[in-house]
């Protein structure tokens, strides 16, 4: 078994080290804000906007702006106008079927690995994280915005454990970009929650099937899990198609 010692990009914060607060960058608050206001539609796709916009709502000057944004270029969150500024980049239904395909391979290995590399601490890390998710998403009332939000960071922090879990630190990347590009569907996908099962169990028997050391029985479990994800976003895009929310959507 790997002794790799894997970087967590998501962290809950009770598991959080305590050391001296890290001083962050302007352009690291502008980056964080943005992207979460692109992330819960606060910035809608297709919204165009400019610098000094930004700047007289963060309070904040041009500088760490532009900075912020070009990091939201390379993740293909915004795109540059000439003469314009910019525009929160459309979500594109063959983008979400490109995102799950990718996240079926990846992930999907990520869980088998991880059935025969796992230690025993990874494996009971799993099932905490797996039962805090499940009771914490049955709980949840209406769309709570803060409680989406933990779950929305539970669901990142379970799915890169498993990826810590393989124990291969290139899989564990492209796990996390892949995550990183899921995000800002996670609040679309809410809005149809009922596509998923009333016991919300996806996590449970991925951790499980670790636990029983059950490599093709934990790679089906993860490879349900995103399409039942997939299945609830699907229905979600349709449902703000229906309703005239369309034009937040690019359905091609």
């Amino acid at each position: 078994m790997s002794s790799i010692e894997a970087e967590r990009h998501y962290v809950l914060e009770i598991e959080a080290p305590e050391r001296s607060p890290k001083r962050v960058s302007l352009t690291d608050q502008a980056y964080e804000i943005i992207r979460r206001r692109i992330v819960l539609c606060e910035l809608e796709p297709g919204h165009t906007f400019t610098e000094a916009e930004l700047s007289d709502q963060m309070a904040m000057s041009k500088t760490p702006i532009r900075e912020a944004l070009l990091r939201l270029q390379v993740e293909r969150m915004v795109q540059a106008i000439p003469r314009r500024g910019y525009t929160v980049t459309p979500i594109h239904v063959s983008d979400i079927n490109d995102i799950f395909d990718y996240r079926v391979i990846i992930e999907g290995a990520c869980a088998e690995l991880a059935a025969t590399q796992a230690s025993e601490d990874d494996v009971a890390k799993l099932a905490a994280l797996a039962e805090r998710s499940s009771e914490e998403f049955d709980s949840i009332e209406g769309s709570d915005i803060d409680s989406v939000t933990e779950q929305s960071l539970l669901n990142n922090v379970f799915h890169e454990s498993v990826a810590i879990a393989a124990r291969n630190a290139r899989l564990h990347r492209a796990a996390v970009g892949a995550i990183r590009e899921y995000d800002r569907f996670f609040f679309l996908e809410w809005s149809a929650p009922s596509v998923y099962p009333e016991s919300h169990s996806d996590h449970r028997e991925i951790a499980a099937r670790i636990a029983a050391r059950d490599p093709q029985g934990a790679r089906r479990a993860m490879i349900s899990h995103i399409e039942n994800a997939r299945a609830s976003l699907l229905a979600a895009v349709t449902n703000a198609t229906a309703s005239g929310a369309g034009e937040l959507l690019r359905l091609r």
